[in-house]
């Protein structure tokens, strides 16, 4: 009793999905009546068709083919192809396998033509069916028809019986699909794939397969075909000799197939769950699942289908003894096997698929013979111009002594004015380098002529107060001396030191490392530099910041070279801020800053302004030689090249990070040896 109450529940629902899809066919059917727009009748038409594709394939066929006409009419190749994937997939339903080969072979000529893709119905319109997508660029609407239809293509070949012909057209339909992430039309390939590895015995890759396809309906959100792919999950475990789980994914299948109107799969499940039970033994059910899904078929009208369930019914009813029944469905049987898979239908398809296989052979010994032809001429061409380039070189050859002449004449001279630019460079970091000295050694110097001075008059007095014998005072200005003395000693000294690292800057670097202390040097050469600006330009004033890290200690280097890297940054740095604030920017305050840091086993400066930064455009040229962006006469375009191979020599590394507008730092990193 429950049996029955289930079995008018599911006719009831098909029923219903049956009238509500008759509604949509009338409305489709009278927007058709009243259209006046061949490209909008041509879309009517192909809905028309993937509506009955999977219900009546003979109403599918009749509308592809008026879809077809207004196609071929437009000259739009696309749809054309599209009106005849419906035919072949009609074809194919109502078992006319010959012409459904010939009709898809045809589509797939049309496609794989880059020509196709010229006239396109614009994105304006509404796309057919749930595959295809008129927002596409024309190739990747070009190559997701193919797709479909090389998987239409192995559809065929899989209901002939021709499982390695199904592979070969589901492989090549798939990177067509995955190069616009067409998802549906992956997922639905993924499912007739694995059903073709199910029919190879290869259940492992049936269940892969099966997986992709579950993945790519969930991810594009798309179920109608999702009955049929659970089905196909369900008959992997059968064949894994799972039954219990191979019944539950045939029930999932069943409610999928019918909450989306996919009447085939509905059958399908049927006589899935039907052979379930008969091999458990229990034939009440084994006859109602059949029985379950037979009005659906006939609903279809699917050749295919109703031999299944015949074949099914003949079997159960010669199970049980019942002879009439046997005979009767053994006899529809014969009349279907007669009608559909009879000998001439299947010399039929060979031949198509013989003189399918002799048109793509000769068409790969056309693309041989082409690419034959086309290397002969490339070797051809290859050797004249090697015959042209060995004429060039004999004739050059004569011409060989002079220009060796011409050529060494030229280096010389090059190579002398690179040494004058190199020395240019030198001498104007020099200027700017004495600049500096020369108000740095100004205030010992002042000192010195200050305390002079002051010694000649305390010694003055000191001769007065001896001739009035003012002992104590006279002991008193002697002290003063002394002590005036020591203080000239020391800012003696201290021009001393200046002079000297003057001299040892001007001259040529020994190239000998010493331990050195690099915030030391860092920090003079700030000084120098900032007062070498200002002797220049003596309204000019900048901010100077300095972050010394004192745990660095002395480090091995050779100091002229370091600092006259040191010096070129920082010259630089005081240029571009002393530039920015002739711009006269409100709020701007011209900072250049001076910083050490001891990082693992290296040491690095970073030398830091905020000017206006380098365009990235010029970024990757900065420490090229001869490069500047100083107008004429102002710089060599030497000074961060030479700054470069400096920092190379001593295994480290000179780099730049800089923000248009913002500023600039240079980082200096010294390995500590």
């Amino acid at each position: 009793m429950l049996k029955r109450i289930i079995y008018s529940a599911f006719l009831l629902i098909i029923i219903n999905a049956a009238e509500a899809q008759q509604v949509y066919i009338d409305s489709l059917k009278n927007e058709i009546s009243i259209s006046k727009n061949d490209t909008n009748s041509l879309i009517l038409f192909g809905k028309l068709s993937d509506v009955y594709s999977e219900i009546n394939p003979d109403s599918a066929y009749n509308f592809a083919g008026k879809m077809l006409a207004i196609a071929r009419k437009l000259s739009l190749k696309l749809e054309e192809v599209y009106a005849l994937d419906q035919m072949s997939y009609a074809l194919l339903n109502m078992g006319n396998y010959p012409r459904s080969l010939q009709t898809i072979l045809s589509a797939i000529a049309i496609t794989e033509n880059p020509d196709s893709e010229k006239k396109l119905i614009p994105a304006t319109f509404p796309p057919i069916d749930e595959f295809f997508d008129r927002t596409l660029p024309a190739r990747l609407q070009r190559l997701e028809g193919l797709s479909r239809t090389l998987q239409y293509a192995g559809i065929l070949y899989l209901n002939s019986g021709n499982y390695q012909k199904a592979l070969y057209y589901y492989k090549a339909s798939l990177p067509l699909a995955m190069q616009s992430n067409n998802f549906r039309l992956l997922s639905i390939t993924y499912s007739t794939m694995g059903r073709t590895y199910l029919s190879l015995k290869q259940p492992d890759s049936a269940l892969i397969s099966l997986q992709h396809a579950y993945d790519n309906s969930v991810k594009s959100g798309y179920y109608r075909f999702m009955g049929s792919i659970l089905l196909n999950m369900g008959r992997v475990f059968i064949a894994k000799g799972d039954q219990e789980t191979a019944r539950e994914y045939f029930r999932k299948a069943l409610l999928e197939s019918a909450e989306h109107n996919y009447f085939r799969g509905v059958v399908a499940s049927n006589l899935a769950l039907a052979d379930v039970y008969k091999k458990s033994g229990r034939a009440d059910s084994n006859l109602y699942y059949i029985k379950n899904g037979l009005p659906t078929a006939y609903y279809l009208n699917a050749p295919d289908l109703l031999l299944r369930s015949y074949t099914a019914l003949a079997d159960f009813y010669k199970t049980a003894g019942n002879s009439d029944s046997t005979v009767k469905y053994q006899s529809l049987i014969i009349k279907i096997n007669d009608s559909l898979f009879n000998s001439k239908q299947a010399q039929q398809f060979q031949n198509i698929d013989f003189d399918e296989q002799q048109r793509q052979q000769q068409v790969e010994a056309a693309k041989t013979a082409y690419q034959n032809k086309a290397r002969q001429y490339a070797l051809l061409a290859g050797l004249g111009v090697f015959l042209l380039i060995g004429f060039i070189l004999y004739r050059n050859n004569r011409e060989k002594n002079k220009a060796n002449i011409i050529l060494e004449k030229t280096l010389s001279n090059l190579k002398s004015t690179q040494s004058q630019l190199i020395q240019s460079e030198k001498m104007a970091s020099l200027g700017e380098l004495t600049a500096g000295i020369a108000h740095e050694i100004q205030n010992p110097l002042n000192f010195v002529n200050n305390f002079s001075e002051l010694n000649t008059e305390l010694l003055e007095e000191m001769k007065q107060e001896i001739d009035n014998s003012h002992l104590e005072d006279v002991k008193t200005i002697a002290n003063n001396v002394i002590e005036n003395e020591q203080k000239i000693n020391h800012h003696g000294k201290r021009a001393d030191a200046i002079v000297k690292g003057m001299l040892q800057h001007s001259r040529s670097s020994s190239g000998v490392k010493e331990l050195t202390d690099i915030n030391a040097l860092a920090d003079e050469y700030l000084r120098l530099s900032y007062h070498g600006l200002r002797a220049k330009d003596k309204s000019f004033n900048a901010t100077l910041k300095t972050d010394f890290d004192q745990s660095i200690g002395k480090i091995n280097i050779v100091p002229q070279d370091i600092g006259r890297v040191i010096l070129n940054l920082l010259t630089n740095a005081f240029y571009v801020v002393n530039e920015k604030k002739q711009m006269n920017i409100p709020g701007y305050e011209p900072t250049v800053s001076i910083s050490t840091k001891k990082i693992g086993s290296k040491v690095e400066i970073r030398v830091t302004d905020n000017g206006n930064g380098i365009p990235q455009k010029v970024l990757d040229k900065v420490f090229q030689p001869f490069f500047t962006t100083k107008p004429t006469g102002q710089g060599t375009g030497l000074g961060l090249s030479l700054s470069y191979d400096i920092i190379k020599a001593h295994g480290g590394e000179l780099k730049v990070e800089t923000k248009e507008g913002e500023g600039t730092t240079f980082i200096i990193q010294l390995p500590i040896i």
